[in-house]
């Protein structure tokens, strides 16, 4: 849901006092999964405007803040009243999971995303940060999971524009890359917490035209577990969707795509 948000100062407060309470709530809330990154903080003749994207309806609602959010919304109650005015769908961001009990997820992004990394391997739809455990030990946010969406859309960006040397490349695919060492300790915690399997996604295009190993299952070409050397399984999430898996390192690719 795409909404703006109003603010109307409640007393005389500098631009540069306003800039800094709004900047700070805009990134707890992100941190906290209740609003996506696409946010715009805009000047107005009566005072703000926050356009921000809400994975649903009712994100913004205070029963989800985190500790940080708690602070910053006070601080921002005091300086403001607010209005969330919402204005339609962000063409840009899917329609979020609303599944009761999940059997597993799939931490997975790319360049553009401003979704949630975590899809659920149900229903095939992001899942809202906030109605997942924090993923590492002495975080109370999910600081972890914007950071390694933010280093894995880069390199996605750069591989894009044709930089694909060796670096790029062994980021993005290789399971020891640090980036992927990094995603997959957060997926490995998440589902320590969770108890179902959270499957980390592995790029798949080594850049130089190189097959990533497949084995021929049927009519199928599934692919082989960088890790175990197994032959990964066929997961069909949706009608549109289809990722193969590995249920012993709980590693995916997306299917077809070798």
């Amino acid at each position: 849901m795409y909404c703006k948000i109003d603010l109307i100062p409640k007393h005389t407060i500098s631009r540069e006092e306003a800039g800094e309470a709004l900047w700070s709530f805009l990134s707890v809330l992100a941190r906290n999964g209740q609003i996506l990154k696409d946010s715009s903080l805009i000047k107005t003749n009566e005072g703000y405007s926050l356009y921000v994207t809400l994975p649903k309806e009712d994100s913004f609602d205070s029963k989800y803040d985190g500790i940080y959010v708690k602070r910053d919304r006070a601080k921002i109650e005091e300086l403001f009243d607010y209005t969330l005015i919402p204005l339609g769908e962000n063409a840009d961001s899917s329609p979020y999971c609303t599944c009761q009990n999940r059997s597993a997820i799939e931490m997975q992004t790319y360049r553009y995303d401003i979704d949630s990394v975590f899809t659920c391997c149900d229903c095939g739809n992001p899942i809202a940060l906030y109605e997942l455990p924090f993923p590492l030990e002495k975080q109370d946010d999910f600081y972890c999971v914007e950071g390694w969406q933010k280093d894995y859309a880069a390199m996605d960006m750069l591989w894009m524009n044709c930089l694909c040397d060796r670096f790029t490349t062994k980021q993005l695919v290789k399971i020891h890359s640090a980036l992927n060492k990094n995603g997959i300790k957060i997926a490995k915690s998440m589902e320590e917490k969770l108890g179902y399997p959270v499957y980390y996604h592995l790029f798949c295009d080594d850049g130089y035209g190189n097959t990533i190993k497949t084995k021929k299952v049927g009519d199928i070409e599934i692919h082989v577990c960088p890790k175990c050397k197994k032959v990964m399984k066929r997961l069909s999430v949706t009608d549109k969707l289809s990722i193969d898996i590995c249920p012993h390192c709980h590693l995916s690719y997306d299917a077809h795509k070798h």
